[in-house]
């Protein structure tokens, strides 16, 4: 009998536990969402210094251009990037292909480290 007492005791503190983590996953798998200017990254990174003047005169056009679709995207937001993991770069540059689309964007995102996982984009 003490040794079912012990087992039950057991398992449900592993389950409190499994449950207390799916909790803290949910917690930080939030969707928020973000309004900016979409950049790819290798002209943000050429750009660094004078970005806030350079996003008023980026192109679509620039940032479909081959070597800058391949270097991924990021979403310029008050003075801060934030970099779109692979998957949703590819996304955004299906998003940038479409007739109508523009750079200025509201995105619904999840952080992931210290990327962004796109959830939805539309233009602002």
């Amino acid at each position: 009998m003490k040794q079912i007492i012990l087992m039950l005791i057991s398992v449900t503190l592993i389950s409190t536990g499994a449950f207390a983590a799916d909790i803290q996953k949910d917690k930080k798998s939030e969707n928020i969402t973000i309004s900016g200017t979409i950049v790819d990254n290798h002209c943000a990174n050429a750009h660094k210094s004078s970005m806030e003047q350079f996003i008023k005169s980026h192109s679509k056009e620039c940032a479909l251009m081959p070597e800058c679709a391949a270097s991924g995207y990021s979403l310029y937001h008050y003075g801060a990037l934030l970099k779109f993991n692979k998957e949703s770069s590819r996304k955004v540059g299906q998003f940038l292909q479409k007739k109508g689309s523009k750079l200025d964007v509201i995105v619904v995102v999840i952080k992931s480290g210290s990327e962004y996982k796109l959830i939805s984009i539309k233009n602002k």
